[in-house]
């Protein structure tokens, strides 16, 4: 006989693994100091990327300006200035991804407790049914398939 209650957790434990919970269950694998600093450092790779992507854009956009007045300009300033928007947009962005990726892992790990309790649901059931089945409480259920 089937158990309604447990077709349903099964059904949900299903549909979470397979939808949200595929990355969600990644992420809880990680120590929460551990996924946080490997998301931190991927941001920063590529925004460190992304910052000289658009400094060598901006400088072959503005190539005639610089070659004209390039023996005008304080380079030295100039240097300084780039490192220090560097490094202020850096502080911005690493800030932001540190509240981004925290709440992402609070998340995952609360939807994983939820899934794991669902999971534990369903062990209950088994272990009572094994337990129904070992004192001779649940019923042999007859076999329809042999001819009369």
């Amino acid at each position: 006989m089937l158990n309604e209650e447990k077709v349903i957790l099964m059904t949900r434990a299903s549909l979470y693994e397979e939808k949200t919970g595929k990355e969600q269950l990644k992420i809880s694998r990680y120590f929460r100091h551990d996924y946080i600093s490997l998301q931190l450092l991927c941001g920063w790779f590529f925004l460190t990327i992304s910052f000289v992507f658009c400094a060598v854009l901006w400088g072959a956009c503005n190539m005639e300006y610089l070659l004209e007045n390039l023996h005008k300009m304080d380079l030295k300033h100039l240097g300084m200035t780039v490192i220090s928007l560097y490094v202020f947009i850096t502080a911005v962005y690493i800030c932001i991804l540190y509240a981004v990726y925290t709440y992402r892992y609070y998340k995952a790990k609360k939807s994983v407790g939820v899934y794991l309790h669902t999971l534990q649901k369903i062990s209950n059931i088994y272990a009572q049914e094994k337990k129904h089945v070992a004192s001779g409480d649940m019923m042999e259920e007859e076999n329809h398939d042999r001819l009369t």
